[in-house]
């Protein structure tokens, strides 16, 4: 096994934990948040590993991309370029919506007013819908030969 597919099997395996990580994190805030209390109490435990993970998978598909890109000589083609720029801004994503989201999800939890976390929860979902597209159109970058 040659250095270049040691990493591109690391690469495969962070995107598909990445994928899965927190691929049904929304509609379990939704349901959960549909069910109230007691089922509230034990969100938290469930959503703050899957959004963890799914931050820090995103990395390493980044960082095992970067290293294919240079293990292939250091000139990508276009899809690598599409699916690049798809994985910086599904991150920017996670960080700066789907994270804060579930903050404020949680934050509402915590003064126990369900009616509140409805709307972050929402925003939830439409931002992780945003994030799973660009998980595809990153897939079909890398997989495309263009």
């Amino acid at each position: 096994m040659t250095p270049l597919h040691a990493v591109l099997f690391l690469h495969v395996l962070a995107a598909a934990t990445w994928l899965g990580a927190a691929l049904w994190t929304a509609g379990d805030v939704r349901k959960t948040l549909a069910l109230g209390k007691p089922y509230t109490d034990a969100l938290p435990r469930r959503v703050r590993p899957a959004l963890y993970l799914d931050l820090w998978m995103g990395v390493a598909t980044l960082l095992t991309g970067i290293a294919a890109i240079g293990l292939e000589g250091g000139v990508p083609r276009t899809g690598v370029l599409v699916g690049f720029v798809a994985v910086l801004v599904r991150i920017a994503v996670l960080v700066l919506g789907v994270r804060p989201a579930y903050r404020s999800v949680e934050a509402a939890l915590g003064q126990s007013d369900l009616s509140a976390a409805g709307a972050p929860a929402r925003r939830l979902g439409m931002l992780a819908g945003i994030a799973h597209l660009l998980w595809v159109v990153a897939l079909a970058g890398m997989v495309f030969p263009f």
